[in-house]
């Protein structure tokens, strides 16, 4: 009689097992899907936030991560009565009130201060751009001499895309106005001295959708011979640069201060690739050049139409120099 009971509890327990198994399946399946939901659909939840965070921090190394999945699994299903299928349920609550309030660092751990770092870095990370590159007369080409191989047009606006790809890798983030300026100045019916009335009107949007936007540089091309826009620095050979200043411009010192320190830099580091400052006022001029917008905006002639895109390429490299640390040192 006593053996017929065990046998009996015995055959309970292996149908508990047997029920078990399609449960587990169907609970699995339950927590995974409302699980990426629950995650994913509130931006604010702090379970989504610290996941994306650390996977997307430079410097994740130094954050301990969340623990294991099959660890995770393994503690869950620990706590779960076998006899009692019903019990993975109120386990299950419990697991998802738990990990909410679940800080990144594992138990026993201390919160990882990290180390204060320089203003730049601190952009970058917020992805806060701090140049704007623009080009009043976008249409300025340079020779089309050995520019296949880049399949590129040879456009001032190539000099915008290659400074931000420098300034990029420096730490320092940039947008390049991509609007078609002469197809805005037709639809307006402009004409081409209403260049920087145009390009007022995006500077202004620009700054507006990005508060954060500090430094604004105005690329051109000079119509001057390769003679006078090239220059040849250690075998190797560099559009010329031309700094304009406009004098009309009632605060006009502070950008000419701004240029000076430029032009003073890029001539010490890579002597003769500097043609100077150019300053304009007058009739027939435009004299501001919308350097009132910002005490920090500059307008650069880089080279002739006769210069290559290698010429102009080695320049901006220069230009990236020279500017990325000036703005590094007034970021710290």
């Amino acid at each position: 009689m006593q053996k017929g009971k065990m046998k009996l509890k015995n055959t309970k327990r292996s149908k508990n097992r047997v029920l078990l198994f399609p449960l587990l399946l169907v609970l699995l399946g339950t927590i995974s899907y409302y699980g990426s939901i629950f995650l994913a659909k509130d931006e604010n939840n702090p379970i989504f936030l610290r996941q994306f965070i650390y996977q997307s921090l430079p410097f994740k190394e130094t954050i301990v991560p969340n623990e294991k999945i099959v660890t995770s699994l393994m503690q869950f299903f620990s706590k779960v009565d076998i006899n009692h299928p019903s019990s993975i349920l109120s386990e299950a609550q419990v697991y998802f009130q738990e990990e909410e309030s679940t800080p990144v660092m594992e138990e026993g751990k201390e919160e990882v201060v990290l180390p204060e770092e320089d203003k730049v870095e601190e952009q970058e990370k917020k992805n806060l751009p701090l140049v704007y590159l623009y080009n009043t007369h976008q249409s300025e080409t340079y020779t089309t001499s050995n520019s296949e191989p880049y399949n590129i047009e040879p456009t001032v606006l190539m000099n915008s895309y290659m400074l931000k790809e420098k300034l990029s890798k420096m730490g320092i983030d940039c947008i390049v106005e991509e609007e078609n300026i002469p197809e805005l100045l037709r639809i307006h019916q402009w004409n081409y001295a209403s260049s920087y009335k145009l390009t007022r009107l995006l500077m202004d949007d620009a700054k507006k959708e990005n508060p954060s936007l500090t430094y604004f540089v105005d690329l051109h091309r000079d119509s001057v011979g390769h003679s006078i826009s090239t220059t040849t620095i250690d075998d190797v050979s560099y559009a010329k640069v031309m700094f304009l200043i406009g004098l009309e411009n009632e605060n006009y010192k502070a950008n000419l201060a701004f240029t000076e320190k430029l032009n003073d830099l890029i001539e010490a580091k890579y002597p003769g690739i500097s043609r100077g400052i150019y300053k304009k006022e007058g009739p027939g001029v435009n004299g501001v050049y919308n350097q009132d917008f910002s005490p920090k905006t500059i307008l650069i002639e880089v080279g002739g139409e006769e210069n290559t895109i290698d010429e102009v390429n080695h320049t901006m490299d220069a230009i990236a120099d020279i500017l990325g640390n000036v703005i590094r040192e007034e970021m710290l």
